[in-house]
């Protein structure tokens, strides 16, 4: 059995791992975590999410001796956490045994010029950046058996890169001609907090 930590397991994507991995015959659940200042630290799980009511898991708020203490504790840490709790926390949790899985944007982009245009803040990881592998199984699959740092890869890329596979594999696409993709996405990746920009007024 390989142990397995979830940071940010509060929200809809922390939740759904929580289920992924209690399912999971060669997978052990050996804690779940939320941040410091989270209004859901000290709470069980299945108080905010009616279908774990069957998982006793208290949502533990992280510390910076917890997150050294996790690196070396567990075989698997999972970031289900904003891009900039991703960005802080990965050099600590990427230097003991565990493997890091971060389901944030924080280091899905190589350029540190592009990430900041597209994500508003500045990268200063350098080192996790270039240890990390973008996480699509079905284009780096050699490249993220032996990853310390695996970054997922978000809806979009995932729907697009795997449907393009095959067309790239078997050259035909052409060059002059960009493929035109047209996606469709809700807004339960965006978190379970009340925003602006998730409100249904807006979404549209």
């Amino acid at each position: 059995m390989y142990s397995v930590s979830i940071i940010g397991a509060s929200g809809y994507t922390g939740a759904q791992l929580v289920q992924l991995v209690i399912q999971h015959p060669k997978l052990a659940l050996a804690g779940t975590y939320v941040s410091e200042n989270s209004s859901d630290a000290s709470k069980n799980i299945a108080e905010l999410h009616g279908n774990l009511a069957h998982v006793n898991a208290t949502l533990t708020p992280i510390s910076d001796a917890a997150l050294k203490e996790m690196a070396d504790g567990v075989d698997f840490i999972f970031l289900a956490t904003p891009h900039e709790a991703s960005h802080d926390w990965m050099p600590v949790l990427s230097s003991g045994k565990a493997k890091v899985l971060d389901l944030s944007g924080a280091f899905r982009l190589k350029d540190t010029n592009v990430f900041e245009q597209f994500y508003g803040f500045p990268h200063t990881q350098e080192q996790s950046l270039a240890q990390a592998v973008y996480g699509l199984a079905e284009w780096h699959e050699a490249q993220i058996a032996s990853a310390d740092v695996i970054a997922v890869p978000g809806c979009y890329p995932t729907a697009s890169l795997s449907a393009l596979k095959p067309l790239a594999h078997n050259n035909l696409l052409d060059e002059s001609v960009r493929p035109v993709i047209n996606a469709v996405s809700g807004v339960s990746g965006a978190g379970r907090k009340a925003t602006l920009t998730t409100s249904f007024f807006e979404v549209s």
